[in-house]
Protein backbone atom coordinates (compact mmCIF):
# COMPACT_ATOMS: atom_id res chain seq x y z
CA UNK A 1 0.00 0.00 0.00
CA UNK A 2 1.36 3.17 -1.03
CA UNK A 3 1.06 6.81 0.73
CA UNK A 4 -1.36 7.90 -1.62
CA UNK A 5 -3.43 4.63 -0.90
CA UNK A 6 -2.93 5.04 2.61
CA UNK A 7 -4.13 8.78 2.33
CA UNK A 8 -7.65 7.97 0.28
CA UNK A 9 -8.30 5.19 2.99
CA UNK A 10 -7.85 7.56 5.58
CA UNK A 11 -9.87 10.19 4.18
CA UNK A 12 -12.71 7.96 3.87
CA UNK A 13 -12.54 6.92 6.98
CA UNK A 14 -12.38 10.07 7.99
CA UNK A 15 -15.35 11.08 5.79
CA UNK A 16 -17.98 8.14 7.42
CA UNK A 17 -16.39 8.92 10.86
CA UNK A 18 -17.98 12.47 10.32
CA UNK A 19 -21.53 11.61 8.72
CA UNK A 20 -21.78 8.92 12.02
CA UNK A 21 -20.71 11.53 13.93
CA UNK A 22 -23.24 14.22 11.97
CA UNK A 23 -26.17 11.21 11.93
CA UNK A 24 -25.86 10.82 15.54
CA UNK A 25 -26.47 14.47 16.27
CA UNK A 26 -29.35 14.20 14.16
CA UNK A 27 -31.05 11.29 15.84
CA UNK A 28 -29.65 12.79 19.30
CA UNK A 29 -31.87 16.11 18.43
CA UNK A 30 -34.73 13.92 17.11
CA UNK A 31 -34.64 12.41 20.28
CA UNK A 32 -34.48 15.34 22.01
CA UNK A 33 -37.48 17.21 20.36
CA UNK A 34 -39.72 13.68 22.22
CA UNK A 35 -39.00 14.61 25.51
CA UNK A 36 -38.46 18.33 25.18
CA UNK A 37 -42.59 18.79 25.86
CA UNK A 38 -42.16 16.98 28.97
CA UNK A 39 -39.08 19.26 30.43
CA UNK A 40 -40.29 21.92 31.92
CA UNK A 41 -36.97 24.33 33.15
CA UNK A 42 -33.03 23.51 32.39
CA UNK A 43 -33.88 21.46 29.21
CA UNK A 44 -30.31 21.31 27.51
CA UNK A 45 -28.88 21.02 31.10
CA UNK A 46 -30.83 18.44 32.23
CA UNK A 47 -30.63 16.21 28.85
CA UNK A 48 -26.96 16.30 28.50
CA UNK A 49 -26.62 15.37 32.64
CA UNK A 50 -28.93 12.91 31.64
CA UNK A 51 -27.26 11.29 28.49
CA UNK A 52 -23.96 11.24 31.61
CA UNK A 53 -25.90 9.29 33.86
CA UNK A 54 -26.67 6.75 30.84
CA UNK A 55 -23.27 6.33 29.97
CA UNK A 56 -22.52 5.70 33.27
CA UNK A 57 -24.80 3.09 33.86
CA UNK A 58 -24.27 1.37 30.49
CA UNK A 59 -27.97 2.18 29.56
CA UNK A 60 -29.46 4.03 26.70
CA UNK A 61 -30.82 7.60 27.61
CA UNK A 62 -33.81 6.50 25.72
CA UNK A 63 -34.83 4.03 27.99
CA UNK A 64 -34.28 6.44 31.30
CA UNK A 65 -35.99 9.39 29.39
CA UNK A 66 -38.91 6.98 28.63
CA UNK A 67 -38.90 5.68 32.08
CA UNK A 68 -39.08 9.47 33.81
CA UNK A 69 -41.86 10.32 31.58
CA UNK A 70 -43.87 7.38 31.94
CA UNK A 71 -43.12 7.45 35.69
CA UNK A 72 -43.71 11.06 36.36
CA UNK A 73 -44.11 13.44 32.84
CA UNK A 74 -40.41 14.35 33.84
CA UNK A 75 -41.89 16.51 36.40
CA UNK A 76 -39.69 16.54 39.51
CA UNK A 77 -41.83 17.92 41.78
CA UNK A 78 -45.31 15.47 40.83
CA UNK A 79 -45.96 13.29 44.34
CA UNK A 80 -48.58 10.62 44.46
CA UNK A 81 -51.17 11.01 46.80
CA UNK A 82 -51.54 7.71 47.23
CA UNK A 83 -48.00 6.79 49.03
CA UNK A 84 -46.09 9.72 48.60
CA UNK A 85 -44.13 8.58 45.96
CA UNK A 86 -41.98 11.41 44.91
CA UNK A 87 -40.50 13.34 41.67
CA UNK A 88 -38.76 12.07 38.20
CA UNK A 89 -38.56 8.06 39.00
CA UNK A 90 -41.28 8.40 42.05
CA UNK A 91 -39.38 7.88 44.76
CA UNK A 92 -40.93 6.17 48.00
CA UNK A 93 -40.16 7.66 50.89
CA UNK A 94 -38.29 4.90 52.20
CA UNK A 95 -36.03 4.34 49.29
CA UNK A 96 -35.35 8.16 49.73
CA UNK A 97 -34.05 7.71 53.43
CA UNK A 98 -32.23 5.26 52.35
CA UNK A 99 -30.58 7.11 49.88
CA UNK A 100 -29.86 10.06 52.77
CA UNK A 101 -32.80 12.38 52.07
CA UNK A 102 -36.22 12.75 52.06
CA UNK A 103 -39.26 13.09 49.36
CA UNK A 104 -39.07 16.78 51.02
CA UNK A 105 -36.14 17.20 50.12
CA UNK A 106 -35.99 15.66 46.82
CA UNK A 107 -38.89 17.94 45.76
CA UNK A 108 -37.39 20.87 46.46
CA UNK A 109 -34.06 20.19 44.41
CA UNK A 110 -33.99 21.62 40.32
CA UNK A 111 -34.66 18.39 37.83
CA UNK A 112 -30.90 18.85 37.03
CA UNK A 113 -29.94 17.80 40.83
CA UNK A 114 -32.70 15.32 41.49
CA UNK A 115 -30.66 13.54 38.67
CA UNK A 116 -28.18 12.89 41.13
CA UNK A 117 -30.56 10.81 42.83
CA UNK A 118 -31.83 8.53 40.00
CA UNK A 119 -28.47 8.14 39.49
CA UNK A 120 -27.50 6.71 42.71
CA UNK A 121 -30.49 4.70 42.92
CA UNK A 122 -30.43 3.01 39.93
CA UNK A 123 -26.28 2.63 40.38
CA UNK A 124 -26.97 -1.13 41.82
CA UNK A 125 -28.05 -2.27 38.69
CA UNK A 126 -25.74 -1.17 36.31
CA UNK A 127 -24.71 -4.13 34.20
CA UNK A 128 -28.07 -6.07 34.77
CA UNK A 129 -30.56 -3.34 32.74
CA UNK A 130 -30.24 -4.86 29.26
CA UNK A 131 -33.01 -3.09 27.85
CA UNK A 132 -35.70 -0.27 28.43
CA UNK A 133 -38.27 -2.71 30.26
CA UNK A 134 -34.98 -3.51 33.02
CA UNK A 135 -34.34 0.24 33.55
CA UNK A 136 -38.49 -0.06 34.63
CA UNK A 137 -38.28 -3.30 36.20
CA UNK A 138 -35.29 -1.44 38.44
CA UNK A 139 -37.78 1.43 39.56
CA UNK A 140 -40.81 -0.55 39.69
CA UNK A 141 -40.13 -4.01 40.80
CA UNK A 142 -36.31 -5.00 41.05
CA UNK A 143 -36.49 -8.76 41.17
CA UNK A 144 -37.77 -8.75 37.78
CA UNK A 145 -34.87 -7.49 36.10
CA UNK A 146 -33.55 -10.19 33.68
CA UNK A 147 -36.25 -12.62 34.45
CA UNK A 148 -37.49 -14.62 31.16
CA UNK A 149 -40.78 -14.08 29.65
CA UNK A 150 -42.64 -16.22 32.34
CA UNK A 151 -41.58 -15.04 35.81
CA UNK A 152 -44.32 -13.94 38.02
CA UNK A 153 -44.19 -11.16 40.08
CA UNK A 154 -44.60 -11.55 43.35
CA UNK A 155 -42.55 -12.04 47.01
CA UNK A 156 -42.78 -13.76 50.45
CA UNK A 157 -44.68 -10.20 51.54
CA UNK A 158 -46.78 -10.16 48.56
CA UNK A 159 -48.85 -12.37 46.70
CA UNK A 160 -49.03 -12.46 42.80
CA UNK A 161 -52.55 -11.69 43.36
CA UNK A 162 -52.14 -8.71 45.11
CA UNK A 163 -49.78 -7.25 42.89
CA UNK A 164 -51.62 -8.05 40.17
CA UNK A 165 -54.91 -6.30 41.55
CA UNK A 166 -52.79 -3.44 42.36
CA UNK A 167 -51.45 -2.80 39.06
CA UNK A 168 -54.80 -4.06 36.90
CA UNK A 169 -53.22 -2.15 33.42
CA UNK A 170 -50.67 -4.58 33.43
CA UNK A 171 -52.81 -8.03 34.13
CA UNK A 172 -54.02 -7.99 30.53
CA UNK A 173 -55.35 -11.49 29.92
CA UNK A 174 -56.74 -10.92 33.75
CA UNK A 175 -55.66 -14.18 35.38
CA UNK A 176 -55.16 -12.61 38.79
CA UNK A 177 -51.10 -12.16 38.06
CA UNK A 178 -48.14 -10.46 36.28
CA UNK A 179 -45.81 -11.99 33.84
CA UNK A 180 -42.39 -10.22 33.04
CA UNK A 181 -44.16 -10.67 28.92
CA UNK A 182 -47.53 -8.89 30.73
CA UNK A 183 -45.54 -6.27 31.88
CA UNK A 184 -43.00 -5.79 28.81
CA UNK A 185 -45.16 -5.61 26.27
CA UNK A 186 -48.01 -3.21 28.10
CA UNK A 187 -44.65 -0.66 28.91
CA UNK A 188 -43.72 -0.75 25.39
CA UNK A 189 -47.15 -0.23 24.05
CA UNK A 190 -47.71 2.77 26.79
CA UNK A 191 -44.31 4.48 25.16
CA UNK A 192 -44.83 3.58 21.50
CA UNK A 193 -48.44 5.38 22.25
CA UNK A 194 -46.61 8.34 23.84
CA UNK A 195 -44.09 8.46 20.58
CA UNK A 196 -41.48 7.81 23.07
CA UNK A 197 -38.24 6.31 21.70
CA UNK A 198 -37.22 3.10 23.43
Amino acid sequence: MNGKTIAITGGICIGVGLLIGLFHKQITSMIADVYKIYIKSNVAEFLQKTEEIAQKLSIHPNWLLAVMTIESGINHQVVNPNGGATGLIQFMPDTAVGMGTSTAALKNMTNVQQLDYVYKYLLPFKGKMTRFVDVYFAVFFPLAIGKPDTWVFETQKLSRAKIAAANPLFDTNKDGMLTVYEVREAMTSIARKKGLVI
